[in-house]
C-alpha cells in the first residue's frame, strides 16, 4: 500500500462519525417523530435511546456496542422541565458534534 493510499484511508477513517455520534443523531431523529406538544420524559428518552442503540449496534461485539451506547448516553444533556422532544432533539444534535 502506498503512503498516499494509507493517508487517504486514515483521513476517511478519522472523518467518519463515531458510533456514539450516529446513535445520538438517530435518537434526535426519532424524537422529532414524537408528539411535539407533549413534554419529553426520561422514560421516553431511555426507550428511544435503548431501541436506537440496539438497532445500530446489532452484530457488533458486546464491548464495542456497550462502549458506543455508554458514550452516547453520557453525552445526553439534562432534560429541562417541560421541554418538548423537538427542542431536546436540537440539543442532542449539538451534543453529538462533540463526540
Amino acid at each position: 500500500m502506498s503512503t498516499d493510499a494509507f493517508d487517504h484511508g486514515l483521513q476517511a477513517l478519522l472523518a467518519a462519525p463515531t458510533r456514539a455520534h450516529t446513535i445520538l443523531t438517530c435518537v434526535a431523529a426519532a424524537l422529532r417523530d414524537e408528539d411535539p406538544l407533549v413534554p419529553l420524559t426520561l422514560d421516553v428518552l431511555n426507550e428511544v435511546l435503548h431501541r436506537t442503540a440496539l438497532a445500530l449496534t446489532a452484530g457488533l461485539p458486546d464491548v464495542v456496542a456497550d462502549e458506543a451506547t455508554e458514550r452516547a448516553a453520557q453525552a445526553l444533556p439534562t432534560i429541562h422541565p417541560g421541554e418538548t422532544p423537538d427542542a431536546y432533539a436540537l440539543r442532542i444534535t449539538h451534543a453529538a458534534k462533540g463526540i
